[in-house]
């Protein structure tokens, strides 16, 4: 199958031009669109200079429309078989690609699956691999209280990258969209990314909606690249309350009572102040 590498920037700092140059490097990719939703001058040159490569289409000139949309944007214009969404702060190993497309077609169709990026330390990134979200695990993970769940299977962590690293891929709740390949067909028939959401668990929805259709969403052992993460120039309480409202908008639509979405609403609130002044500590 052929594969369309999509990554969305919006003044992501150098980390981009090495992002570009290890998915310029890599295998198994067969075309490379990028979706600039509005940049500083040197993310505008690095994002240039790939134009000479056959594989790269830019698209810009639509403002900052936010990362699902941005992702949708690229997904109308690929031609690929498999669309391989990239963060634009994740440098690729050469081979990710190659390995994620090959579990993809071995996994029954439809599927998504999901990267093992490392953080500096070399351990899988804290979003990789998850749980199906839930306002009780979002509670126990913001709370800390996922430290005691080796007492209690009710303590589990929605994060899951503290688990054994599996020998081959492993069906899980959700996988991180900083690295994440679908078959375009399948992403076209879940209606592509939720656009209501403009920064942060737009990842999640799409998984959650995928497993409740009976798709498995797999965790892909790695390692497949480097993921630096924090990379953006926008403010830290900007993207907070992005991610706040992205709670928010989740659990209300996930909400299976009118009791669940109070509490959901209640959370949403809760996030909206605190994440904000945790990003500016």
């Amino acid at each position: 199958m052929s594969a369309c590498a999509i990554i969305v920037t919006y003044r992501t700092g150098p980390a981009l031009a090495r992002c570009l140059a290890s998915v310029s490097a890599a295998s198994g990719i067969d075309e490379i669109i990028l979706v600039d939703n509005g940049n500083e001058d040197a993310e505008v040159r690095a994002i240039d200079a790939t134009a000479s490569d056959p594989r790269v289409r830019i698209i810009r000139g639509h403002g900052n429309v936010g990362f699902a949309t941005a992702c949708n944007l690229g997904a109308a214009q690929a031609r690929g078989d498999v669309l391989a969404f990239i963060n634009p702060d994740v440098s690729l190993a050469p081979d990710a690609i190659t390995q994620l497309t090959q579990a993809l077609t071995a996994a029954p169709p439809p599927a998504i699956v999901g990267g093992d990026l490392r953080d500096a330390s070399g351990r899988t990134g804290r979003g990789a691999r998850r749980e199906r979200l839930t306002l009780w695990r979002a509670f126990v993970s913001f709370t800390g209280l996922s430290h005691l769940e080796r007492f209690s299977p009710a303590l589990r962590d929605f994060n899951r990258h503290r688990d054994p690293l599996p020998a081959a891929p492993i069906r899980t709740g959700a996988v991180s969209g900083a690295l994440l390949c679908v078959r375009r067909t399948d992403l076209a028939t879940l209606g592509g990314f939720d656009e209501g959401y403009f920064l942060h668990v737009e990842d999640v929805d799409l998984c959650r909606r995928a497993e409740e259709a009976g798709w498995p969403v797999l965790f892909v052992p790695g390692p497949h690249g480097a993921h630096a993460g924090a990379t953006s120039a926008a403010p830290a309480s900007e993207i907070a309350r992005h991610k706040a409202r992205g709670f928010a908008r989740y659990f209300r639509k996930f909400a299976r009572s009118p009791l669940e979405r109070w509490l959901g609403e209640g959370a949403g609130a809760a996030l909206m102040v605190v994440l904000p002044m945790i990003a500016r500590r």
